[in-house]
């Protein structure tokens, strides 16, 4: 039996489920459709932490590796070299580091090709500069609805994918704009 629709594929804006072919048709199941805004139209801002200090991309992958190398030493005489005397405490002391070291290393690669990325708890993001500089900043924007100030979140469930938003101070729920960071302005030193 072939699965033919003669019909036409217009109507009342509903969508009907059954035997038939959706070819040439447009389907939109939602009308909920957000705008979009542009930076400007935000009136986006940065606002700096740790005093507006910023660190050389190179700099903390060069620290990264020392710092590996340097815990995996460590580790190393720490693990099977007992005779030396040190405790438990000193190769946890060298994991740590060692976490801290690959940490850096990882960061510094990905924020020379994302140039913004989620750090430090649902406030504050890393960005990297045109010249390699790495910055922490907060981002705040003014609500195109209410006028009120919005808040970058990373937001979302624990377990899933979260998203950056501007969420609202007066109406958090429904005053949300998920952001674009390519549309954001590049950072100039």
């Amino acid at each position: 039996m072939p699965n033919d629709n003669h019909g036409a594929q217009s109507g009342d804006h509903s969508l009907n489920v059954g035997v038939g072919d959706f070819r040439g048709a447009n389907v939109n199941i939602s009308h909920t459709e957000r705008p979009t805004f542009t930076p400007e139209q935000l009136h986006i801002q940065r606002h700096p932490a740790l005093g507006g200090r910023s660190l050389d991309s190179n700099n903390v992958s060069i620290f990264g590796y020392i710092t590996g190398l340097a815990s995996l030493i460590g580790l190393y005489f720490a693990l099977f070299q007992p005779a030396m005397g040190w405790q438990s405490s000193w190769t946890t002391g060298f994991m740590f580091s060692f976490l801290v070291a690959v940490m850096a290393v990882v960061m510094s690669a990905v924020l020379r090709r994302r140039k913004f990325e989620h750090f430090l708890g649902s406030r504050h993001y890393l960005e990297i500069s045109l010249s390699g500089r790495l910055r922490i900043n907060r981002l705040t924007a003014q609500c195109p609805w209410c006028g009120s100030l919005m808040h970058l979140r990373h937001v979302g469930p624990k377990e899933g994918p979260r998203d950056d938003l501007f969420l609202c101070e007066r109406n958090p729920r429904q005053h949300t704009i998920q952001l674009d960071p390519t549309a954001l302005p590049e950072l100039e030193d």
